[in-house]
């Protein structure tokens, strides 16, 4: 039983007599591909804003875009310590390997490989679970601590990784678009909890009804990564249910309260709206 390729197909990927290709099975179709060659991808970027939101950016999107080598060139060396700051971060496995007068290099080092996606996911899951956690603690007795900071920048480090693999990786372009909706909404409402703390201060007092809503959105995140582990959408019908309930009592708490307590407030608002929203991708990557 043989097959023919194409010839152009054949030239374009390198392939000789006795050259490996994949062939993977998916329901009636056969899908073949050239196995990749590794080569680095490289680019050319410059940093012409001071503020580290906006370096912070640029970084990622060119990290997530796939590119293993970076020339950066900058103007100050403000934007060379928040691009290292970044860098340290927000990326997982690169390193500025070289730098000149205006310039530097950060290459891909000790990057995992992109069959780590699962276990990187899963590491992303817990530590948003620990960000809960370390939030839970903050609300009954807000004090001057930055543990929450650390856990948020892993998250983002994970969320970064997981992206970049799906960039570089040749999912079908429907399924890509899907995982990368849905760690994007999972992204938002964890930032939102990142954006509360923020808020927390030594001496502030918060209702019993507000720190309840926290444990609900838990449980909401909870039920979302059970479904994306167990590939279940039927366990989902939990979450637009806790998504009513939740809104409606969030909005009439902040009709009753006042003060950095209705910050906290919105910001419990906008995890739940996006933690929610998350629940439509995972639903098109599953089924």
């Amino acid at each position: 039983m043989m097959v023919s390729l194409p010839a152009k197909w054949i030239k374009q990927n390198n392939l000789k007599k006795g050259s490996e290709i994949d062939i993977e099975e998916k329901e009636t179709d056969l899908l073949i591909s050239a196995k990749p060659i590794e080569i680095k991808k490289q680019t050319e970027i410059k940093l012409a804003n001071l503020t580290e939101t906006s370096v912070r950016t640029l970084i990622n999107n060119t990290y997530r875009s796939g590119y293993d080598r970076i020339k950066v060139s900058f103007q100050t060396e403000n934007q060379f310590k928040i691009l290292g700051e970044v860098i340290k971060t927000r990326l997982i496995g690169f390193e500025i390997i070289k730098r000149e007068k205006d310039s530097c290099i950060v290459e891909n080092v000790t990057e995992p490989s992109s069959e780590k996606f699962d276990t990187i996911l899963q590491k992303m899951f817990f530590s948003i679970s620990e960000l809960f956690a370390i939030t839970k603690d903050r609300l009954e007795n807000p004090k001057e601590e930055y543990s929450y900071k650390q856990a948020e920048e892993r998250i983002q480090r994970y969320d970064n990784f997981c992206r970049r693999i799906i960039i570089k990786q040749k999912l079908t372009n429907i399924k890509a678009a899907f995982l990368w909706g849905f760690l994007a909404q999972i992204s938002y409402g964890q930032r939102q909890l990142y954006h509360l703390n923020n808020v927390l201060k030594k001496g502030l007092i918060i209702s019993d009804k507000t720190k309840q809503l926290l444990e609900d959105i838990k449980k909401m995140f909870e039920i979302i990564k059970n479904v994306y582990i167990s590939k279940n959408v039927d366990d989902l019908g939990e979450v637009h249910k806790l998504n009513k309930e939740l809104i409606k009592k969030t909005y009439s708490l902040l009709q009753q309260k006042q003060g950095k307590e209705n910050i906290i407030l919105h910001h419990i608002m906008m995890s739940i709206r996006s933690f929610y929203q998350s629940n439509s991708p995972l639903s098109g990557f599953i089924i």
